[in-house]
Formats: C-alpha cells, structure tokens, sequence
C-alpha cells in the first residue's frame, strides 16, 4: 500500500514537472503570435494553457484517474489545431516530438503502463503524420508573411529542442530519485532483517539462560534448603549447607545480571 501511493506521488510530481516546463513555453509562445498579431494562434494557445493548467490541478486535487489520456489527448489535439490554422511552415507540429520524447518518462517507465505507452504513442505518431500529410504549407486561417513564417519556425525549432533536453533532465531526475528510494528501501529491509536477528539471538540466549544457567544455582540452593531441613543439627551439614547456599548465591547473582544485561541490549534495539 505504500509502495502504490509513493509511486502515485512521484507520477503527480513529475506530470507537475513536466506540466509547468510546457505551460511556459505554451503560454510563451502564445504571448509572441499575439504580438505578432496572430490572434487565433495566440487563443488556441491559450486555451490549450488552460486545459493543461486543469489538468495539472485536477491532478493535485488527487482526481489523477484519467490525467495520462487528458495530457496525451490535449497535447495532440491542441497541436494538432495550432499546426492547421498556422500551416506547416511555421513548425508547430514539432512540437509532437518532445511529446513522444516524454511519454516514457511523463507515464512512468514500469512494467504496468507498457500498453498505455505504447497506444499513446500510436496516438501522437498517428497525429504527427496526419499533420504532414494533410495541414498546407501556408495557413488558410490567417495572413502570415513569408518573414514571420520564417521567425516562427526558427523560435518553435529552438523551443523544441530546449523542451527536449529539459523533459530528458526532468526524466532522469525523477528514476534516479526512484532508484535512490528503492537503494534506501532495500538497505532499510536489510537492516530490519539484521535486527530481527539479532533479537532471535537474544531472545534464545536469555531462554537457554533462565532454564539452564539459573536454574542450576537455583536447583542447588533449594537441594540445600531440604538437606538442612532433613538434617537439622548437624554442625557438619551446617557449614556445608551455608558455603554451598553462598556459592550457589553467587552463581546465581551472575546468571541474573548477564541476563539483564541481554535483556538491555535486547530493548536498546
């Protein structure tokens, strides 16, 4: 059970990762096309901010259900969009690249999504090619001169290529602070597993103790007792009975406290 919510805590962390890495670049973007005056760029984009933005705080909120298909389905529709009001020359469909980069790392890289990856990697390669055979060159939608086409496409290229490098840190971070936690996880099983041990140890040593090491001092002195009881005004059986009871005391008293003593190491662990 705490292995399964330490694993959906580090999902939620690294789609908030991955999230606020995009909406900055999205929202970036949105701001320059509305500068340029690319008015149905520049909303698409923010629209496509606040889908994400939803999705990212439905997530928080822990309604994470369905987050991986909202995130993938987003992203290609809403690229998708911008890539066919825009036209292929100003690049926007590479944006489908950083997405496919990131799904591994996005999802999760274990063995349960294998299927979910694989199927939103048909989706976004399926959206990619879509947008390559069937969006024009130049856009339908809006007037772009040649050098705004131009300046868009080089932004979007660079834009990418950061996204790349910055969805690869962000993945790498977060499986290395996986293996770090397993690394932790393990030792500290280990550790446990050595204590237990230890305790066992302890544990049949104080037993072997109470019905061997003290019971034999104890045998003797209670053997004592009754032989003075049967013989009781015998000087001789006397001064045996006394130095008898004094050694067994003795050895008695160092059974004892060799007992505590692995009594205390047994509770300081």
């Amino acid at each position: 059970m705490v292995s399964i919510i330490s694993k959906q805590r580090a999902a939620s962390r690294r789609l908030i990762s991955f999230g606020v890495v995009a909406l900055t670049v999205i929202l970036g973007t949105g701001i320059t096309n509305h500068l340029r005056g690319l008015w149905l760029s520049a909303w698409l984009l923010y629209a496509f901010a606040f889908v994400i933005g939803i999705i990212m705080l439905l997530d928080y909120w822990g309604f994470s259900r369905f987050k991986n298909v909202g995130v993938v389905l987003t992203v290609n529709v809403f690229l998708g969009a911008i890539t066919t009001v825009e036209g292929l020359n100003a690049g926007a469909y590479l944006y489908i690249i950083p997405t496919i980069f990131a799904l591994v790392f996005m999802l999760g890289n274990t063995r349960e999504y294998r299927a979910e990856v694989i199927g939103y990697f048909v989706i976004s390669v399926l959206t990619f090619a879509a947008t390559i055979l069937f969006v024009p060159n130049s856009s339908n939608w809006q007037v772009i001169s040649d050098d705004i086409y131009e300046k868009m496409f080089t932004t979007n290229a660079i834009a990418v290529v950061v996204l790349c490098a910055v969805f690869a840190y962000i993945g790498i971070y977060f499986e290395r602070k996986v293996y770090e936690r397993l690394i932790n996880e393990r030792n500290k099983a280990r550790h446990q597993e050595q204590m237990i041990r230890e305790q066992n140890g302890y544990l049949r040593e104080i037993a072997f103790m109470s019905s061997h090491t003290v019971r034999a001092p104890l045998s003797n002195i209670l053997g004592l007792a009754a032989l003075m009881r049967d013989v009781p005004n015998d000087p001789d059986t006397f001064i045996l009975v006394k130095e008898g009871i004094a050694t067994a005391a003795q050895d008695l008293d160092k059974a004892i406290h060799h007992m505590v003593s692995k009594t205390g190491n047994l509770i300081k662990r």
